[in-house]
């Protein structure tokens, strides 16, 4: 019996390492897809994209550059949804912070907006809040 040469394994190995990074990145691209695509995130930008503030702030259009989906501040459990994703307008760029709460009645609700701006990274600009929900606030990582 002849064993593959070195070369052919290398070979092997590096088709057999794109298939993974690949398919991992897919993975990943569907899952953001899907939560890109629920109604507690289209509700979140459409009250950014919505409000004037946030609009002469950014600029128009406001553009979603995107989430992390491994840090733990996003999360959404069928109940509640918390996420920090980043924007981009025209004028500037931020991150919008968001936490939601599901009601059987209504859908989800968004319980507090607040958008941060990499201009002036000490300071958020509350765009939407609902009374006595201040403290679902998405934690900020120091």
């Amino acid at each position: 019996m002849r064993f593959p040469s070195n070369k052919t394994l290398a070979k092997y190995a590096v088709y057999i390492g794109i298939a993974g990074i690949s398919s991992v990145m897919y993975m990943r691209y569907k899952i953001e897809e899907r939560i890109r695509n629920t109604d507690y995130f289209r509700t979140a930008f459409k009250i950014l994209r919505q409000h004037k503030g946030a609009v002469s702030l950014l600029g128009e259009p406001i553009k979603d550059m995107g989430f992390d989906i491994g840090d733990s501040n996003n999360a959404c459990d069928g109940q509640t949804a918390n996420f920090e994703v980043s924007v981009k307008g025209s004028k500037e760029r931020g991150k919008m912070f968001f936490s939601a709460i599901r009601n059987d009645e209504a859908g989800w609700l968004i319980n507090r907006l607040e958008l941060e701006l990499k201009s002036q990274p000490d300071k958020r600009f509350i765009i939407q809040t609902t009374p006595g929900t201040e403290n679902t606030t998405p934690a900020k990582q120091e």
